[in-house]
């Protein structure tokens, strides 16, 4: 990877940092009487006499036939509100998509929905203070498909699209027509879905395996509020009409999930970037072309970012 990417990630990390910032602060707040509470013990033979004296002299008040003290909870009820660590969220989004290391582009979701398993795993066994735990999410299963249009497109012939001022930061860019942007700049291209007046639209499906630290408070009850960063390698595919590109690369995300027992409600915002290769099926010789050469057509760059709600089901 080049000092260029090396960059962007570390820029990355440092808005995940600042986006991370105000989560923790409430959560410190949330936490702190629970780290700092301990029980006061007073030690009878410190107390002097006339004290005692006062003590015994005034009678403790009867507690009221309506109260009832509340029970302590013991180590397997209190295990049993922790003990829910699995969960299955069910997601929708709109995030966005920008390719800048050629024309300038971007795309819009017109929806996008997920499906996520996640595993936690605690480094203590007691929460601390009672209601605080501190542990580590992995996710084996994160996949997304997305309905994507194209937006703004930077360099193409007049009258096409003039929302968009120039990228002066952005390098001379090839025709529209070149490559990736050849599926999204409906460039007739003569294939038998422009002959028949079909268009498929564009899909994006991705698959990401996520790791990244947990905190999370249970302040009453059954109710669990948890805060969480996670990042991961992605697996990418986008598909429109005959043309398809596959690629990797890596997405961040943090969030913050509210639950009580088995169901709850999480937000989330999520960003990476993955290096994808374009395949022209509608141009490629299959008698003549090599398996490696047919995985080796033009390369681009694309950032992906946006906001996820989801609905969380925790066993």
């Amino acid at each position: 990877m080049n000092v260029q990417c090396n960059g962007a990630f570390v820029r990355d990390i440092y808005f995940f940092y600042y986006m991370m910032k105000p989560l923790f602060l409430i959560f410190a707040s949330l936490a702190y009487p629970a780290l700092t509470a301990t029980a006061q013990y007073i030690d009878p033979e410190a107390e002097d006499a006339d004290s005692v004296s006062v003590e015994q002299a005034v009678p403790e008040p009867e507690p009221s036939a309506t109260e009832e003290p509340k029970p302590a909870l013991n180590s397997d009820q209190l295990e049993k509100r922790w003990n829910r660590k699995k969960c299955w969220n069910i997601g929708y989004s709109v995030p966005t998509l920008e390719r800048r290391d050629g024309t300038f582009m971007d795309w819009e979701a017109d929806y996008a929905v997920s499906v996520k398993n996640v595993r936690s795993l605690y480094f203590h066994k007691k929460p601390l203070g009672g209601m605080v735990k501190i542990g580590l999410d992995y996710s084996l299963l994160d996949f997304t498909y997305s309905k994507l249009q194209l937006k703004h497109i930077e360099g193409v012939a007049a009258g096409e699209d003039t929302s968009l001022p120039s990228d002066p930061s952005a390098p001379s860019a090839p025709s529209v027509s070149d490559g990736f942007d050849e599926i999204v700049s409906e460039d007739p291209s003569g294939s038998i879905f422009d002959i028949l007046g079909f268009n498929l639209g564009m899909h994006k499906l991705d698959q990401t395996f996520s790791v990244g630290p947990r905190i999370t408070v249970n302040p009453v009850d059954h109710l669990m509020i948890g805060a969480y960063f996670h990042g991961g390698f992605t697996m990418s595919g986008i598909y429109e009409n005959e043309n398809f590109s596959y690629g990797f690369g890596y997405t961040l995300s943090t969030g913050l999930c509210v639950s009580y027992k088995v169901i709850g409600f999480g937000f989330e915002y999520l960003c990476g970037k993955v290096k994808y290769k374009q395949i022209d099926f509608d141009e490629m010789d299959l008698d003549e072309l090599s398996f490696s050469e047919m995985f080796s057509s033009e390369s681009f760059r694309l950032k992906h970012k946006g906001p996820r709600v989801y609905v969380s089901f925790r066993f």
